[in-house]
Protein backbone atom coordinates (compact mmCIF):
# COMPACT_ATOMS: atom_id res chain seq x y z
CA UNK A 1 0.00 0.00 0.00
CA UNK A 2 1.29 3.47 -0.87
CA UNK A 3 1.87 6.33 1.47
CA UNK A 4 0.53 9.86 1.04
CA UNK A 5 2.18 13.23 0.66
CA UNK A 6 0.60 16.08 2.60
CA UNK A 7 1.36 19.74 1.94
CA UNK A 8 1.03 22.08 4.90
CA UNK A 9 2.25 25.44 6.15
CA UNK A 10 4.60 25.46 9.09
CA UNK A 11 4.70 27.95 11.95
CA UNK A 12 7.15 29.96 9.86
CA UNK A 13 4.49 30.29 7.07
CA UNK A 14 6.62 28.23 4.66
CA UNK A 15 5.11 25.38 2.67
CA UNK A 16 6.34 21.94 3.60
CA UNK A 17 5.35 18.39 2.80
CA UNK A 18 5.45 15.18 4.72
CA UNK A 19 5.27 11.58 3.59
CA UNK A 20 2.93 9.50 5.71
CA UNK A 21 2.75 5.71 5.61
CA UNK A 22 -0.44 3.64 5.55
CA UNK A 23 -0.49 3.52 9.37
CA UNK A 24 -0.40 7.31 9.66
CA UNK A 25 3.24 7.54 10.76
CA UNK A 26 5.27 10.45 9.40
CA UNK A 27 8.26 9.08 7.48
CA UNK A 28 9.73 12.29 6.07
CA UNK A 29 9.18 16.02 6.54
CA UNK A 30 10.63 18.41 3.99
CA UNK A 31 12.41 21.70 4.41
CA UNK A 32 10.39 24.87 3.84
CA UNK A 33 9.43 26.43 0.50
CA UNK A 34 8.20 29.96 -0.21
CA UNK A 35 5.63 28.79 -2.76
CA UNK A 36 3.29 25.81 -2.80
CA UNK A 37 4.38 25.12 -6.40
CA UNK A 38 7.95 24.56 -5.15
CA UNK A 39 6.72 22.00 -2.61
CA UNK A 40 4.79 20.18 -5.35
CA UNK A 41 7.89 20.18 -7.57
CA UNK A 42 9.91 18.71 -4.71
CA UNK A 43 7.31 15.98 -4.15
CA UNK A 44 7.51 15.11 -7.85
CA UNK A 45 11.30 14.88 -7.62
CA UNK A 46 11.09 12.60 -4.56
CA UNK A 47 8.56 10.35 -6.31
CA UNK A 48 10.72 10.07 -9.42
CA UNK A 49 14.04 9.49 -7.64
CA UNK A 50 13.19 7.48 -4.54
CA UNK A 51 11.87 4.35 -6.22
CA UNK A 52 15.21 3.51 -7.80
CA UNK A 53 17.43 5.30 -5.29
CA UNK A 54 20.40 3.48 -3.85
CA UNK A 55 21.15 3.41 -0.15
CA UNK A 56 24.48 4.99 0.75
CA UNK A 57 25.51 4.62 4.36
CA UNK A 58 27.55 7.62 5.50
CA UNK A 59 27.19 6.90 9.18
CA UNK A 60 30.25 6.24 11.25
CA UNK A 61 31.20 2.59 11.55
CA UNK A 62 30.39 0.94 14.83
CA UNK A 63 33.27 0.53 17.22
CA UNK A 64 34.38 -3.06 17.28
CA UNK A 65 35.02 -4.85 20.50
CA UNK A 66 38.44 -6.46 20.74
CA UNK A 67 38.52 -10.02 19.57
CA UNK A 68 38.94 -12.42 22.48
CA UNK A 69 40.83 -15.55 21.63
CA UNK A 70 40.68 -18.62 23.73
CA UNK A 71 44.10 -20.18 23.95
CA UNK A 72 44.45 -23.80 24.93
CA UNK A 73 47.15 -24.34 27.47
CA UNK A 74 49.44 -27.25 27.14
CA UNK A 75 49.66 -29.65 29.96
CA UNK A 76 52.93 -29.26 31.79
CA UNK A 77 55.00 -32.26 32.80
CA UNK A 78 55.63 -32.53 36.51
Amino acid sequence: MAGNFEIFRGDDALYRFRLIDEDGCVLVTSSGYDRKREAVTAITAVRENAAMGHIRDHSEPATRRPLVRHVKRRATAS
